[in-house]
């Protein structure tokens, strides 16, 4: 049997035995092989082992094996969650997506996210508020648009609507509207000749950037 990392699908065989070596893995000396009655058993983080007073010597029964085994998963599963956090800030439903994709159980999972959440590496709130408030006035996106996306990325819609009311009481999306209103009827001067057109395509650009239909016609009569 292989001494590299556990896979999600392949738990190793509970039987109890004897602990005759605890040998540090060449590849990762911060991974330890364990060996029961001369024979690999399977190979853990020294955290894990550590946490479970694991000794030469000492019999394994089987309840301890398999808590040897979850605890394993679990800090692999914290490992790549945290890695995946790395690049940018995820939601709680995609870093659950994350470690489903790589086979993780149910319990693994909601464990490892309860902690995430606890430690503030996970927070959907925080998420939204930062997306809402980059896109918003940052990009020009109207809060349809931002709506609809947070929803996508699995944050919950009472998160949603707390963010959306919390950043746009701070900034108009009328405002946010006009510029990108502007620009498009100055383009759409030098490119669309006929004048209903014009506002009809307006009026769809702005719709499509999330902004109410109430905002779009508001801008029109403004420009025409």
């Amino acid at each position: 049997m292989s001494t590299h990392a556990l896979q999600p699908a392949d738990p190793p065989v509970f039987r109890e035995g004897v602990v005759t070596r605890l040998q540090a893995q060449a590849h990762n000396p911060e991974r330890i092989s364990i060996f029961l009655d001369g024979m690999f058993w399977m190979g853990v983080h020294r955290d894990v082992l550590h946490h479970h007073a694991v000794c030469e010597g000492q019999v394994l029964p089987v309840t301890v094996q398999r808590a040897i085994y979850q605890s394993e998963l679990a800090r692999q599963a914290r490992s790549i969650a945290l890695r995946y956090l790395e690049r940018r800030q995820r939601t709680v439903q995609e870093v659950r997506r994350r470690l489903e994709r790589a086979g993780f159980s149910e319990e693994i999972v909601e464990q490892v996210i309860a902690e995430l959440k606890a430690q503030r590496y996970l927070d959907d709130l925080r998420y939204a508020q930062a997306y809402v408030e980059e896109r918003l006035a940052g990009k020009g996106y109207g809060p349809r648009w931002l709506r609809h996306e947070l929803y996508r990325r699995g944050v919950p819609s009472a998160v949603v609507e707390t963010a959306l009311a919390s950043v746009l009481a701070r900034t108009s999306p009328l405002e946010v509207a006009r510029p990108l209103a502007q620009r498009r009827w100055q383009l759409l001067r030098r490119q669309e000749p006929d004048r209903k057109k014009r506002q009809q395509k307006l009026v769809a650009f702005l719709l499509r950037r999330g902004f109410s239909s109430e905002i779009a016609y508001m801008l029109l009569r403004e420009l025409n």
